[in-house]
């Protein structure tokens, strides 16, 4: 009989510069529509050991909208991973905004 155990979670990574652990991170891409898209992104997400809180993905003719949420992230760090995400081929566009508590400030 096959071990049911369920593995532990793992711990979610410490951002050293993060002040307020309760701020999340949202992101809104504009990228080709192509099938593995989305599987470059949470590779990405995978090697930094991200796990997005929330994920949304639309197809308009030949791009795909994506709107996705991480907690705990800083301003610098998110800033850096936009960056990154901005490096991918596929993707064309790339806007963030720094959320805490019910305020939101719109970084560019």
């Amino acid at each position: 009989m096959p071990d049911t155990t369920p593995f532990p979670a793992l711990p979610q990574r410490r951002d050293p510069w993060q002040d307020r652990a309760d701020a999340c991170v949202e992101y809104r891409l504009r990228t080709d529509a192509e099938a593995d898209v989305l599987c470059r992104l949470l590779g990405l997400f995978a090697q930094l050991q991200l796990l997005p809180e929330a994920l949304h993905m639309e197809r308009l003719q030949d791009d795909l909208h994506i709107s996705l949420r991480l907690p705990g992230l800083s301003l610098h760090r998110a800033g850096v991973l936009a960056q990154k995400l901005r490096g991918l081929v596929c993707v064309w566009q790339v806007d963030w905004q720094h959320l805490h508590h019910s305020l939101e400030t719109e970084v560019a």
